[in-house]
């Protein structure tokens, strides 16, 4: 599949960057995209001369930034829709599970911001969440900004380290990304346990 983009892309010669833009976005608003897999191949462009680092690197963080604007705008609508209908839910969510994750993010929302672009399948929600608490909208994406760019940098820094080589590339993103998603089940599961053993505990007497 990679091989498929990579051609695809050469074949579209300077437009071809827009696929990487486009690519960083949509990870954002469809999870499952394989956005990482598609960026990499930035990486291997601007090794191999043929794309300009910098543009790259603009065009990915943009692209990055885009995505998450439309997150925050989904999860700020989200609060809308409760502030008129308290009372109703909307995807599943109640208000007062929106209460719950308004008050985490007022609280360590800049810090998920600031690393959720190395947090594949769960970055976009990151924004939902911030765009639900009303976190202020040019810091959200402010630190967002940041983060694309460190992963940008990144990913441009690890194609110079292969030489431009998309196979070991592709395997080191490949386990970079397995190991993320094995730590954030872990979190899951243990916040999971915390729940429920402060349920089955017993209330203080009187």
């Amino acid at each position: 599949m990679v091989e498929y983009i990579d051609q695809l892309i050469g074949a579209l010669g300077p437009l071809g960057l827009l696929v990487l833009g486009v690519a960083a976005a949509l990870e954002y608003v469809v999870p499952p995209f394989p956005g990482d897999t598609i960026t990499l191949l930035g990486g291997v462009y601007a090794v191999r001369g043929t794309q300009p680092w910098a543009l790259v690197f603009l065009v990915v963080v943009a692209g990055s930034v885009l995505g998450a604007f439309i997150n925050y705008q989904v999860g700020h609508w989200l609060a809308q829709r409760f502030d008129a209908n308290p009372e109703r839910s909307y995807f599943g969510i109640t208000h007062a599970r929106l209460q719950e994750v308004q008050s985490r993010m007022r609280r360590s929302g800049p810090w998920l911001l600031v690393v959720n672009r190395f947090l594949p399948g769960i970055r976009g929600l990151i924004f939902v969440a911030a765009g639900a608490a009303r976190m202020p909208r040019l810091n959200a994406l402010g630190l967002g900004a940041v983060s694309a760019m460190a992963h940008t940098g990144l990913v441009l820094a690890l194609g110079a380290a292969v030489g431009g080589n998309l196979e070991k590339l592709t395997a080191l993103i490949s386990r970079y990304q397995y190991a993320v998603v094995g730590l954030v089940v872990v979190g899951v599961v243990a916040v999971l346990v915390r729940m429920f053993a402060r349920r089955r505990a017993p209330a203080p007497g009187p």
